[in-house]
């Protein structure tokens, strides 16, 4: 097995040296560092994980927090965070919060054993604020992915939801739809809030007024888009068009639609929020709000393997992306 001590010998420097230019530490030239790099990856050597943990009190690896990795939103995320991941040789280390950070304990787990240097949260419980908090207090480095946190301290990176809601609702209305329905993601949730405010702005905004029956909660997903939507149908008169917190939502409301012997668009129109791999595959393809998600993933990432190399800084990073509309042929 190469060493360490092998790579000194072929570059002609000490071990200690080829220990500081692979862990980006200082004292070495750059021009050292490169060549000691190179024959590195030559030789075929690899640091020993657990040796270098014990001497830097770093283990080279970020947690990711995600509610549930089974769900197809997150797939362009994790891509995005494995390509900065990989370009700065830290390993991910994912797991399930099931929608609750402190009920999960994972994250108590994963930051106080030491098992990574720093973490990725995402998602937007708005009850975890008061957790959130703490995790600054401990001067954890962390990154909060899909919501904006107002302290000052924390880096975001996100969408803006509100926008996003209000440009959805704004391009069924400019469709000439005027009772527009809304199936809304979890309201503990700050996407969820932001995205029901923006669909309340546009309303307001066309100088229509706002309709609590035409709004219905579900949970971001599809079951709960095709018991909204049925609801939806039963109700008279009916609405001619739905905003959707999310793509998921919107496949559930597509499927009640064509049961009930209904039309997209003609019927009824339907818009949803994500633009999914899957959503340009429906019947009919799904016009929805696109959000960057391999570019927040891989942001993400980078600002956190920032604050581990480079230090943090009295104010956090605020990275706010802006949707677009996706127009197929649903709405």
């Amino acid at each position: 097995m190469i060493t360490i001590k092998d790579v000194a010998k072929r570059v002609g420097v000490s071990p200690s040296v080829v220990s500081r230019a692979l862990n980006n530490r200082y004292g070495v030239k750059e021009s050292t560092r490169e060549k000691i790099v190179r024959v590195a990856k030559e030789m075929g050597y690899y640091p020993n994980a657990v040796a270098r943990s014990l001497v830097t009190r770093r283990t080279a690896t970020i947690g990711v927090m995600m509610a549930d990795l089974s769900e197809p939103y997150y797939t362009q995320i994790i891509k995005g965070m494995e390509f900065s991941a990989s370009k700065t040789g830290y390993t991910l280390l994912f797991s399930n919060s099931y929608e609750s950070l402190e009920k999960s304990k994972v994250l108590e787990k994963m930051v106080y054993a030491e098992r990574v240097d720093g973490v990725v949260i995402v998602g937007s419980n708005i009850e975890e604020q008061e957790y959130i908090l703490k995790l600054v207090e401990r001067k954890v480095p962390f990154v909060l992915l899909e919501r904006d946190f107002a302290d000052p301290r924390i880096n975001c990176v996100y969408v803006d939801n509100l926008y996003g809601g209000y440009l959805a609702t704004n391009y069924l209305l400019n469709k000439g739809h005027t009772r527009i329905a809304h199936i809304s993601g979890k309201i503990g949730f700050q996407v969820a809030l932001d995205r029901l405010e923006g669909y309340k702005r546009a309303l307001r905004e066309a100088g229509l007024p706002f309709d609590e029956k035409l709004v219905i909660t579900g949970n971001f997903v599809w079951q709960d888009g095709y018991a909204a939507m049925k609801q939806l149908l039963r109700s008279r008169p009916r609405c001619t068009a739905v905003f959707t917190a999310n793509d998921t939502t919107a496949f559930g409301a597509l499927q009640a639609i064509t049961e009930s012997g209904l039309s997209v668009p003609e019927d009824i129109a339907v818009i949803g929020f994500d633009d999914l791999e899957f959503s340009s595959l429906t019947n009919p393809p799904l016009t929805t709000v696109h959000q960057p998600r391999y570019e927040m993933g891989k942001e993400a990432v980078r600002i956190v393997t920032s604050l581990l190399q480079q230090g943090a800084s009295e104010k956090g990073v605020k990275l706010c992306y802006r949707p677009k509309i996706i127009v197929r042929r649903s709405a």
